[in-house]
């Protein structure tokens, strides 16, 4: 598994790194007895379909930086990019019981660049050179609720499933700048929209 995440993720992942990833996936699943982090029939798939997901996320990153995870949820992808990278990691959720578990993550591992804002996007505030989000409303609105957290720099990188052509031609029409859809490593049909220069269209 270690050298399928660091293929993944374009880097070395040492022993310790991979402990830490297990000790948060005990974490996940365990809370997912008592709030629904991740639906039930996605447990026994954990490793596949939510941490090796994230992971390849990493090699699409062109630089290091800090970087927000919106509408972070259980984590994912935001705690597995950070986990893995060692980066700064904002994580915005403003759910009250996900911040919650948000935070008992970060605390028990010793995440010490990782930060939990419990908040909507849109009321977020900072500037992040990484952006990513997962199953958090389309494309176009995403970028609505989140633009004033990017600079001109900021590369945003979105894992979508089957619909990521359509979003991105939907989101097209309200905003430009250099977008390419990447095919997913672990979901044939899936694909991640990786977005530079975003900008509204006057």
């Amino acid at each position: 598994m270690i050298e399928r995440l660091a293929a993944l993720a374009g880097r070395d992942v040492s022993r310790e790194t991979f402990e830490r990833l297990q000790r948060y996936a005990a974490m996940l699943v365990r809370a997912n007895e008592h709030q629904n982090l991740i639906s039930a029939d996605s447990v026994a798939a954990l490793w596949g379909r939510h941490l090796l997901d994230g992971a390849q996320l990493l090699s699409l990153a062109n630089r290091s930086g800090r970087w927000a995870d919106i509408g972070s949820g259980a984590g994912l992808p935001g705690l597995v990019i950070a986990i893995l990278s060692g980066e700064r990691m904002t994580l915005i959720e403003p759910r009250r019981l996900r911040a919650e578990f948000l935070r008992s993550v970060v605390q028990n591992l010793g995440l010490i660049d990782v930060d939990v804002t419990a908040a909507k996007a849109s009321k977020a505030t900072g500037s992040f050179d990484l952006i990513t989000a997962r199953a958090v409303g389309k494309i176009d609105q995403l970028f609505t609720m989140t633009h004033h957290l990017s600079s001109p720099g900021t590369r945003w990188i979105l894992p979508k499933g089957e619909s990521a052509k359509s979003e991105l031609d939907d989101a097209r029409r309200n905003w430009q700048g250099s977008f390419q859809l990447v095919p997913s490593q672990t979901h044939p049909a899936a694909a991640i929209v990786v977005a530079d220069g975003v900008r509204p269209k006057r």
